[in-house]
């Protein structure tokens, strides 16, 4: 048995040897063949690295949100039925605190305003999104302050005048310097920079460090007020679940709630819209394997156009080299060997594009990491499944030249010339 092994195991290190000399002999033709698969390899690869790392964008950007939470927006949910132009959605503070008191398995709330502001300081201005809000933010949200502080209750309840900056807005006001204690102008008004956020990075281009939080009180005195219908209405609440609670129950009690708190009756849509990471989760994972689908498929035409060309070329080598399969057959060698010849000619020209293709590829999602910001992760399977998917496409395409090749009647190839 071990003789055998050993018996095969040497006859296919002679077809690798014969066709490393076949390439050689022709190495311009095997460097043109080389490229389809090549590119076919590399379009492939990155179609498989980007899908992936669109997932991971996805996951980074959720957990830079916050985990195990429920939005809630003052917008009407079409999901209960029909919608008009005339409806009109609504949450207020009340209706936060309500959340908090009657729904079991909350950690924190979060009620917020947002607006876009523009900061000054020292000839230097950054324009930003403001985030108002109470200090259970930080937790919901999953934020901290890396130097100084985050707002407290008492910034709160007196509307003081003070900010907490994203580390990309403290880099554009003040360099390299420490920002604590500063005051900076915010549409004209003074402010008194208390702490400077941990970064989170970017996720899909967006800089999750660009913003600024203040009191909620603050925001609503000084830059939301008018935009707003009441005097406590709210335009967005996060709602903190402890870690095992079910989002899709939490939803429906919260739906229960709101609903009855704006005496909504059965045939009425809901004046808010309520949505959980969960869903995120779900809803941004289908659409992203969807969109790798699409790209693997698109990338896998160039990939079949390199094996058709693995063919041609095969069966064109197998034309000149009809002589020298008639001296082989006439030597002794069986059909077998001369097909297994061509096979492994075929898969070896295939894996050196595959190779090819896999070093673009990981360039090119290195780049990609580098310069655009988006991760493209380029795993060891997918390596691997690369390097074999590509001798595979060699053994399919060269199959049909080998065989042809192994049919050959060696009486019939001696006489060619």
């Amino acid at each position: 048995m071990i003789g055998n092994f050993t018996h095969s195991l040497s006859a296919w290190l002679v077809n690798i040897s014969i066709a490393m000399t076949a390439l050689r002999t022709n190495l311009m033709r095997s460097i043109l063949t080389t490229l389809g698969v090549m590119i076919g390899v590399f379009a492939v690869t990155l179609a498989v690295a980007v899908g992936s790392g669109a997932q991971v964008s996805v996951m980074q950007s959720i957990n830079a949100l916050g985990s195990n939470m429920a939005l809630v927006f003052p917008q009407p949910d079409s999901e209960g039925g029909s919608r008009s132009n005339f409806d009109r959605g609504r949450l207020t503070m009340r209706d936060a605190r309500a959340i908090e008191k009657q729904i079991d398995g909350i950690t924190q709330i979060a009620p917020q305003l947002r607006t876009n502001i523009q900061l000054v300081v020292a000839g230097r201005n950054a324009s930003t999104i403001a985030i108002g809000a109470t200090p259970g933010y930080a937790d919901v949200a999953n934020v901290a302050a890396d130097t100084g502080r985050f707002i407290s209750e008492a910034d709160v309840r007196s509307a003081a005048r003070v900010v907490v900056l994203g580390p990309s807005v403290a880099r554009k006001l003040f360099g390299g310097f420490d920002p604590i204690g500063e005051t900076v102008r915010i549409n004209r008004a003074p402010f008194t920079i208390v702490g400077v956020l941990e970064s989170k990075g970017s996720s899909f281009g967006n800089d999750n460090d660009d913003l600024a939080i203040m009191p909620i009180s603050t925001t609503r005195q000084r830059f939301a007020g008018d935009s707003l219908a009441g005097p406590d209405d709210l335009q967005m609440l996060f709602v903190g679940f402890e870690d095992g609670v079910s989002l899709s129950r939490a939803k429906r009690q919260l739906t229960a709630l709101l609903r009855d708190r704006n005496r909504v009756r059965d045939n009425e849509i809901n004046p808010f819209t309520i949505r959980t990471t969960e869903e995120f989760m779900k809803e941004t994972g289908q659409v992203t394997s969807i969109f790798q689908i699409v790209l693997v498929a698109i990338a896998s035409i160039s990939l079949l156009v390199g094996g058709i060309g693995i063919m041609n070329i095969m069966l064109v080598s197998v034309t000149e080299r009809t002589r020298e399969i008639g001296l082989r057959m006439a030597l002794g060698a069986k059909r077998s060997d001369i097909r297994n010849q061509f096979l492994v000619e075929a898969a070896v020209l295939c894996v050196i594009g595959g190779v090819m293709g896999l070093i673009l590829a990981f360039a090119s999602g290195f780049a990609l990491t580098i310069y655009a910001d988006f991760p493209v992760p380029i795993g060891l399977s997918v390596a691997i499944g690369a390097i074999l998917f590509s001798a595979a496409v060699g053994l399919i395409f060269g199959g049909y030249p080998a065989i042809r090749a192994s049919r050959l009647s060696p009486i019939e190839a001696l006489r060619s010339e």
